[in-house]
């Protein structure tokens, strides 16, 4: 049984004149193809061609189709990752697939000749007039001469009807000469028996939008059509959603003043970062404890899915009491089956704090964000590099910055007041069809990633500056599909690695057609006072 062809038409027993052969039924999806199949004669050229010539250049990317281009009247055109004004590029292609930041594909001379240009490294066919050959075959027959545009390369004059096909690794390139198009002439009609309707049609909806602009009600029932107050605070909220949240910097003088009456230990949770404290407490100001033994040294909190799974099924929930953590401590999807601390109580609260107390938050393990962890390499709770949970980075065990064993001096406003470095954004540079806008959005949704590569790296290096420049490919489905380093000049290579490394894990709306191609520059420097 033949397949359904829907391009065949009525064509005698529903087969192709250019292939008879017989497709089983239950032939799988894709191991036949469909042609469109000659069914009138040729439109003569003079209707649909100018005598202007014209040169065509299409760009492949294995079987996707990333651009055309009609030159008319012809020109050079290039192709890599250079720019400027002079000396730039017609489509970005990376220089690592090329060879080089500029490849010329079509020359052309001072009497008008069209040539293309082959890189060396290259396969293809070349096609003139009758004569079909390969790339070696065209440069052993001579036809193929250097090139001194390029080093290494060749170029092969094409005539009126020829045609090039060109493969550089997973890049095509498609150079054919020919005639331009003529310009198809429009003309509107009117309808003149429709035009009362229309006019009906016209004067209704009009007469519909009129009433509803008088006799609409003022803004959210406002007094006089104003917004409130609660209103502008919501769209206040919503607009700094979006937004990239920049930490204030220190003012003049602000400095680390360790002391003997400072410490505590704790290592910053992994996870989205979220404010320590309780979701429906009220309070401010209070630090959270976990009870137990004075001198435990395996502080530990639980899991809170044990929690939940005790509180909720039956016979489990009473097998797990006593078992499962303190519903007044802090827990973490990573802890323990049960809590125990060194505490007086326990008790849900911020990082720090003047007194132990309950203090609002949204149950994460940080000083601010709104997820479940501290945003930290550690599995444990607190703000430093060094031991598990603790309310600082010290070597005691109190809280704040010093080695000692008393209270913080965050409480009084004294003590260590913290800078964030600064994280700005070069102008992205887009090929595709996806608004630059939304991809400013999406990766400035994401600088949380790229700071934490940054203050990585200015552990080792306190004056660390410079400028990462990511170059990635947006695919048709918004997956980020490559990435690499679009020329930095940030000195600390693991950083540059670690910022790159961080794209791949960006999603965006997928593109209109073909893939996108982005270069993005990121500008860092160290906080300031």
């Amino acid at each position: 049984m033949a397949s359904s062809n829907p391009f065949l038409g009525n064509l005698p027993f529903g087969h192709s004149p250019a292939c008879d052969a017989e497709v089983p039924a239950d032939a799988p999806e894709g191991s036949y193809t469909y042609a469109l199949v000659k069914s009138a004669p040729e439109v003569p050229a003079d209707e649909c061609e100018t005598e202007t010539l014209a040169v065509e250049v299409l760009i492949r990317w294995g079987n996707s189709l990333l651009h055309v281009a009609h030159l008319t009247p012809p020109r050079d055109f290039h192709v890599g990752e250079q720019a400027g004004a002079e000396g730039g590029c017609d489509f970005f292609v990376p220089a690592e697939r090329l060879g080089a930041a500029r490849v010329p594909l079509v020359l052309v001379g001072e009497g008008g000749e069209v040539s293309v240009v082959i890189p060396s490294g290259t396969t293809g066919m070349v096609e003139l007039g009758s004569c079909k050959m390969t790339v070696a075959q065209a440069i052993a027959s001579g036809r193929a001469t250097p090139c001194g545009a390029l080093d290494g390369a060749r170029r092969i004059a094409l005539p009126l009807g020829g045609r090039a096909k060109l493969d550089l690794g997973d890049f095509g390139f498609e150079v054919a000469v020919g005639r331009a198009g003529r310009r198809v002439a429009g003309k509107v009609s009117i309808d003149r028996r429709s035009l009362p309707f229309t006019a009906l049609s016209t004067l209704l909806h009009v007469g519909l939008l009129a009433a509803m602009a008088a006799f609409m009600p003022p803004l959210a029932m406002a007094d006089d059509g104003v917004v409130s107050a609660e209103q502008a605070y919501l769209m206040a909220q919503a607009l700094a959603a979006t937004a990239e949240r920049e930490l204030p910097e220190a003012s003049d003088g602000a400095e680390a003043r360790p002391s003997e009456a400072e410490g505590g230990t704790g290592a910053a949770a992994v996870g989205e970062s979220g404010k320590a404290g309780s979701a429906t407490s009220r309070k401010t100001g209070g630090r959270f404890e976990i009870e137990g033994p004075k001198d435990n040294l395996d502080v530990r909190i639980s899991r809170a899915q044990a929690l939940d799974d005790a509180a909720r099924f039956g016979m489990i929930g009473v097998l797990q009491a006593g078992v499962g953590g303190d519903p007044n401590a802090l827990s973490a999807p990573w802890g323990g089956v049960d809590t125990l601390g060194s505490g007086e109580r326990s008790v849900i609260g911020n990082i720090w704090g003047a007194t132990i107390d309950e203090s609002g938050g949204v149950g994460g393990l940080g000083l601010t964000g709104v997820g479940e962890g501290g945003d930290g390499r550690h599995l444990g709770v607190g703000m430093g590099p060094l031991g598990t949970i603790g309310h600082g980075n010290g070597l005691g065990d109190g809280q704040g910055f010093g080695p000692g064993h008393g209270a913080s001096r965050f409480a009084s406003g004294a003590g260590h007041k913290p800078s964030a470095p600064r994280m700005r954004t070069g102008t992205p540079s887009v090929s595709g069809r996806i608004p630059p806008e939304v991809i400013q959005r999406i990766v400035r949704q994401n600088f949380g990633r790229f700071r934490l590569c940054y203050e990585n790296g200015l552990r080792n290096s306190p004056n660390l500056t410079g400028r990462v420049s990511v170059g990635f490919s947006i695919g048709r489905d918004g997956a980020v599909s490559s990435v690499q380093n679009g020329g930095s000049d940030l000195p600390d290579a693991g950083v540059v690695s670690c910022v790159v490394r961080s794209f791949y894990g960006l999603s965006f709306p997928p593109p209109d057609a073909g893939i996108v191609t982005v270069t993005y520059p990121l500008l860092f420097s160290p906080s300031g006072g």
